[in-house]
């Protein structure tokens, strides 16, 4: 580290340059400036008594210390500091150091001193590197500051004279280590440099404008040539020397590489062009559509606007003509939707035609009786159809859907006319007008309207009609006040249904044996479910038939009365086969069995009369009845009875065993119950789907000749329905179940348990 000199401030010179001059100069203390022995003369006592005095003394002194001659400023100019410096000195300016410095005559930028040749910048130390000795492999130890005031003094002083510091080891390592990643791309930066430049770095006078001295150096040996013409093309040979003319070749590199990014950026330049003039070609074809599209829409609108006119026109005829006719809007309508129906839809335009017929169609409704002439306005508004926009289906979702303008007019012209004519004109034992009024306008309706004229007008007085319809006073039957409407009720057809099936219900229990078949029973049947059928026959009918049988039905050969059994005959299409069969069976045969037995065992027989009444009475059931299985089985009966009786001859009336069908009915169904362990599939005309437990156990009794019929209560615990099996038709004996989880269940002892089938059959037959 350089040593500072402890000279004094702005000192100069060597030590035998102050010895020499020491008798030559006054003392001038610090500062003061060295003269040569010559120049100066001699001075006197007095000057030397006077000058020696101390300050205290009063003596004046002639020159202050840091005041500069002129010749000695003029000599040491103000050197340039550098930034930092003057930043350094501008920030100390106003302190107190600085302003007594500046009272004996110092200024910054120069040096201490009378003479200023002392240091300009403030001392400065510099550190020495970590682990280095004094002037280590040649460190300097000059500061920035000694190099400054070295150089203010003249004296040369290299900037090389710095030794790097030592790497550390690991920084080598670190090195080492980052070997294998891929080194950072450093961005080159481009010099461009023109002739002048080159030559001027290379140390010559660039040329002048005009051409001088032309040297060929396209050869070996640079020749001068006269002219350029003079260079001969052919004695040039191609080099591939890449020190030649390294300037040209780094220039050109260059030159080539902006030339070739200028040439991309063109490109792509030209090509964002390309692309907006195609972008700017096909707006520009669009907006020339837009405006073709446009005026055509204003021309179309215009013809809108004239058709509208003239619709409006002809309205206002109309309003004032008493008869007026709809067909003359007919031509208009047709315009707007053949010539413009894309503006029809897009601007609403039914809400016109709706507006120019309501004055019409309000009067015309004012005086149409609608159960006289359902057809009304009907026709004309079917041909308007799509002008009237009926039954469009909108696909936008919305939850409530305002009326559009024809749904309006029906619900406030229309309906009040059909509503006045249906309570006050409509009776429901006729329903042929309203049906028909219904059907004409029921596809044309929206279905707000139709549901409101069925569920408010009609089905209300249906509904009445039918709660207070009588058999015996009134002569509309009632499939007439109800079947007509069955096609258009829909889901409401359970409740007008309902409250026929409850009359039909009625009808049968408030029916005797002696009444004729109620008219038209046979279409309910179809109405019914088969189950319920089945059970309300059995309920209501089968015991008044049985007791017409047993109590007024006699056999008398010799006077015969068939009105009872034809009574009974009557009801064999209303009845399920194996049902009448069976009441047959129970009521009939036994008592044709026994008169035959009678007529069998007299001495004096004829078996020719036996024959024909035999006929006689097979002859008296239609064939559907003959057919049937207890039936059959009853006339073969007595044909076996009668071959015996053939048989025995003469011992007939002591041996002919009378007949016991009761107890062969028994024998035989406890041989199929001990023959079938499970219950025999039988078929059944109703749907499989309506196969159900019960009905299974209602054809396996019918199977063993017995009757399966409603109780009418219910068991006390589990309050299901009670029923009765029983071989009788009037429902005396048997056995009382109940079906429960698809058992049957019967009474043991005070508790019901369930039973298979079999031992319902031999229970009931006991």
């Amino acid at each position: 580290m350089e040593r500072p000199r402890f000279g004094g401030i702005g000192s100069t010179g060597s030590k035998t340059e102050n010895k020499s001059s020491f008798s030559a100069f006054t003392k001038g203390g610090i500062g003061s400036a060295r003269t040569a022995p010559i120049a100066t003369p001699t001075p006197t006592v007095a000057q030397v008594a006077v000058e020696d005095l101390p300050s205290t003394f009063g003596s004046a002194r002639t020159q202050r210390s840091f005041v500069r001659s002129g010749s000695a400023s003029a000599s040491k100019p103000a050197t340039p500091l550098p930034a930092h410096e003057q930043a350094h000195f501008s920030k100390i300016g106003g302190s107190f150091g600085a302003r007594m410095l500046a009272k004996m005559g110092w200024e910054a930028g120069t040096g201490l001193g009378t003479t200023g040749e002392g240091i300009v910048i403030p001392v400065e130390s510099k550190l020495r590197p970590k682990g280095m000795g004094i002037a280590f492999k040649g460190f300097k130890e000059k500061t920035e500051q000694s190099k400054l005031e070295a150089r203010r003094r003249g004296e040369v002083v290299s900037d090389d004279e710095e030794v790097k510091p030592r790497k550390k080891k690991g920084d080598q390592q670190q090195k080492k280590s980052d070997a294998w990643k891929r080194p950072k791309k450093v961005k080159v930066k481009v010099e461009h440099k023109t002739y002048e430049q080159i030559v001027a770095e290379a140390g010559e006078e660039p040329a002048s404008s005009n051409i001088g001295q032309i040297i060929d150096a396209t050869g070996r040996t640079p020749r001068e040539v006269a002219s350029i013409a003079d260079i001969s093309l052919s004695s040039w040979t191609p080099s591939t020397d890449p020190t030649r003319i390294p300037e040209v070749r780094h220039n050109l590199r260059l030159i080539a590489d902006a030339c070739r990014t200028d040439l991309d950026g063109l490109a792509r330049e030209a090509k964002a062009l390309e692309e907006r003039k195609k972008w700017i070609v096909q707006e520009d074809a669009r907006l020339k559509k837009k405006v073709a599209d446009e005026a055509d829409l204003i021309a179309r609108m215009q013809q809108v606007t004239l058709v509208v006119d003239e619709i409006n026109s002809q309205a206002k005829e109309l309003a004032s003509v008493y008869e007026a006719s709809l067909d003359v809007f007919s031509p208009h309508f047709s315009k707007l939707l053949t010539q413009f129906a894309l503006e029809f839809d897009q601007y609403k335009l039914d809400e016109i035609v709706v507006a120019a017929i309501t004055p019409i169609v309000r009067r015309t409704i004012a005086q149409w009786n609608p159960l006289q002439d359902p057809f009304g306005l009907v026709s004309t508004f079917r041909s308007w159809k799509q002008a009237l926009k009926v039954n469009v289906v909108d696909e936008t979702p919305k939850t409530q859907k305002p009326m559009t303008p024809f749904e309006s007019l029906l619900w406030n012209v229309w309906l009040p006319k059909i509503r006045t004519c249906i309570n006050n004109d409509w009776e429901p034992t006729d329903p042929h007008p309203a049906v028909k009024l219904y059907e004409t306008w029921s596809t044309f309706l929206p279905p707000f309207v139709r549901d409101n004229m069925l569920d408010q007008l009609i089905l209300p007085k249906v509904h009445k009609a039918v709660a207070d319809w009588n058999p015996r006073r009134d002569s509309v039957s009632l499939q007439t006040l109800v079947f007509p409407w069955l096609p258009h009720l829909g889901l409401r057809v359970e409740d007008v249904m309902g409250d026929a099936r409850r009359k039909v219900k009625s009808l049968l229990r408030s029916w005797t044996a002696k009444d004729e078949v109620p008219k038209d029973l046979g279409v309910w049947r179809e109405v019914f479910d088969p189950t319920d059928w089945d059970n309300m026959i059995l309920k209501n009918v089968i015991p008044k038939l049985g007791a017409l049988l047993r109590d007024e039905f006699r056999i008398n050969p010799r006077n015969q009365d068939m009105k009872p059994l034809e009574r009974v005959i009557s009801w064999t299409n209303l009845i399920r086969p194996s049902i009448f069969s069976q009441l047959l069976e129970s009521e009939f045969f036994p008592k044709w069995l026994d008169v035959l037995h009678i007529w069998l065992i007299q001495p004096k027989v004829s078996f020719e009369e036996v024959a024909q009444w035999y006929s006689f009475w097979k002859g008296s059931f239609p064939e559907s009845v003959q057919t049937m299985p207890d039936v059959a089985r009853g006339f073969t009966r007595g044909l076996q009875l009668m071959n015996k009786a053939i048989e025995l001859g003469p011992d007939a009336p002591t041996k002919l065993p009378r007949p016991d069908l009761r107890a062969e009915q028994v024998a035989a169904s406890a041989a199929a119950a001990a023959k079938h362990s499970t219950p025999p599939v039988i078929a059944r005309p109703a749907r499989v789907q309506e196969i159900t437990f019960r009905s299974i156990v209602e054809d396996f009794a019918s199977l063993h000749n017995l009757l399966f019929m409603p109780a009418g209560r219910a068991h006390e615990k589990s309050r299901m329905p009670l029923f009765r099996v029983s071989s009788t038709v009037g429902g005396k004996g048997g056995l009382l179940v109940y079906i429960q989880d698809d058992a049957v269940w019967a009474p043991d002892g005070d508790e019901y348990r369930a039973i298979t089938l079999e031992d319902m059959v031999l229970r009931a037959n006991r």
